[in-house]
């Protein structure tokens, strides 16, 4: 495996399927090892039970997006499945949704940095395929968290309710917490 023991400071968090229809997070493992990469690409899988799998150790450098630099700065979140040709089941959903909350609050990753792997600058490619909505991750939310609470860690389901109102006012009447701790 390459890298070392230093740990990586995370400002994004890459989003991508896996363009196959593997079973688990083990048949991804082996097919990135068969190409020599030393271990699983992503720091984490989403299989199709909606299971989420650690992969490579976040102390690590991935092997996801080279493109601008991103395997040394980025968390690496994958779905199973080819999003290409079939929309992301509800189950994979939610666990994607619930997994990028949490990886972004604890890594103080601002919204806007929850990126698709082709909209990393320099990426050549679908990834992570035509049915996979970013928007569905915050990213088109940047002007209306700004607006309620800049610089703040938004539920993408408190931004939608908020933007509701004709005046976009209201009162946040639930804390955020996270599974570690914040």
């Amino acid at each position: 495996m390459q890298g070392g023991s230093k740990q990586c400071k995370h400002t994004h968090i890459i989003v991508h399927h896996t363009g196959a229809e593997e079973k688990n997070a083990e048949q991804v493992k082996q097919y990135h090892l068969s190409l020599g990469w030393g271990d699983i690409g992503y720091n984490y899988v989403i299989e199709r039970s909606g299971q989420v799998v650690e992969g490579r150790p976040l102390d690590l450098p991935g092997a996801h997006c080279r493109a601008g630099g991103m395997n040394h700065c980025s968390i690496g979140v994958s779905v199973i499945g080819n999003l290409e040709k079939h929309p992301l089941p509800q189950v994979q959903h939610e666990a994607l949704w619930g997994l990028l909350q949490e990886l972004a609050g604890r890594h103080r990753i601002p919204v806007e940095n929850i990126l698709g792997h082709r909209e990393v600058p320099g990426a050549a490619t679908a990834c992570p395929g035509k049915f996979m909505d970013m928007n569905c991750c915050g990213a088109s939310n940047k002007q209306q968290e700004q607006r309620i609470m800049p610089g703040s860690y938004i539920r993408r389901e408190l931004m939608l309710l908020l933007s509701k109102s004709k005046d976009f006012t209201g009162y946040i009447l639930m804390a955020y917490s996270f599974r570690f701790g914040y």
